[in-house]
């Protein structure tokens, strides 16, 4: 399963797939992990990762949850990875890079480059798992570049679009 994430500030996509019953595979950003995981009672869990035994605390705080791992504290909120993808570029200066939320096929381009953007405003349609979803600008701008054309094959994470 895909999340978007934000940890202690920074915007990072997750991926966590369940291997066994206990054991879990998880890429956070670059980083691969296989953990086994035991929840002891709600909130606390045991994790075994590399030979080694970890307490995690987990309380929910402010829409996200506040993690004790190790003896550090992390802050966790996890969303809709297009919705962190989108978040990842607002207010961002420069370039902001549109990618493929998830695989699918381009249904319509609505802008060429060139166009003048708004923030929020749709870029493209997409049709993913038999639903279209509208690829919306994080930024208001000008479009650098749209990288894809109507009827396209997509995969996760391919270049659609750029605003400046």
């Amino acid at each position: 399963m895909r999340y978007g994430a934000t940890i202690n500030g920074e915007t990072v996509e997750v991926d966590i797939n369940r291997r066994a019953s206990n054991v879990v595979e998880a890429q956070i950003g670059d980083r691969k992990y296989v953990l086994e995981a035991r929840a002891v009672q709600p909130g606390l869990y045991w994790l075994n990762w590399e030979n080694r035994s970890i307490e995690v605390v987990v309380t929910e705080k402010n829409g996200g949850y506040l993690v004790m791992l190790d003896g550090r504290q992390v802050m966790v909120e996890l969303g809709d990875l297009r919705t962190a993808l989108r978040h990842a570029h607002q207010g961002q200066q420069g370039t902001a890079q549109i990618r493929a939320p998830m695989p699918g096929k381009v249904i319509r381009v609505l802008l060429k480059d060139g166009d003048s953007v708004q923030a929020n405003q749709g870029i493209l349609v997409m049709e993913a798992m038999k639903m279209q979803n509208e690829i919306k600008s994080p930024k208001s701008g000008t479009v650098k570049k749209i990288g894809v054309t109507a009827g396209s094959a997509v995969n996760s994470g391919d270049l659609l679009a750029e605003v400046e």
